[in-house]
């Protein structure tokens, strides 16, 4: 009986730039490593595709929250929270450390607002524009 070779490359676990650090140095000599970067960016963009998330990263922009904070603030499980704050983190997003018992999180980049701030900015431009069109102007 043969034992199928472990494929070496890493888990969700290990979080968004391991995994392109990871694809970057496997990656074969002279190749793009343009596959590596957009698969990272999907991680990303695919952490920030839940309304959820989304209200995390805002509770989170006012400074870092226990969980303890966070958990009360909203209207679903303690799971729930847990697993998207785990994608979050995932993707490189927030970040945690204890304090005594308690996980503190808070975003680990300042881009993150500004990044979110362009997109609503884009979404009530062509929100604007579609009003526009409907009233015939």
């Amino acid at each position: 009986m043969q034992i199928a070779a472990r494929d070496h490359r890493p888990s969700a676990s290990h979080g968004v730039l391991f995994y392109y650090v990871h694809n970057c140095m496997n990656a074969k000599k002279g190749a793009s490593m343009s596959f590596a970067q957009h698969e990272t960016e999907s991680e990303v963009y695919q952490a920030l595709g839940h309304p959820i998330r989304l209200q995390l990263l805002d509770f989170l922009i006012e400074g870092p929250r226990c969980t303890c904070e966070i958990e009360p603030a909203f209207d679903v499980d303690q799971s729930t929270i847990s697993r998207h704050l785990i994608i979050l983190k995932k993707a490189g997003l927030v970040k945690s450390h204890r304090e005594g018992v308690r996980v503190i999180y808070e975003l680990s980049d300042d881009r993150i607002q500004a990044i979110r701030e362009l997109i609503q900015g884009m979404i009530r431009d062509q929100a604007r524009e579609a009003v526009r069109v409907l009233r015939g102007r």
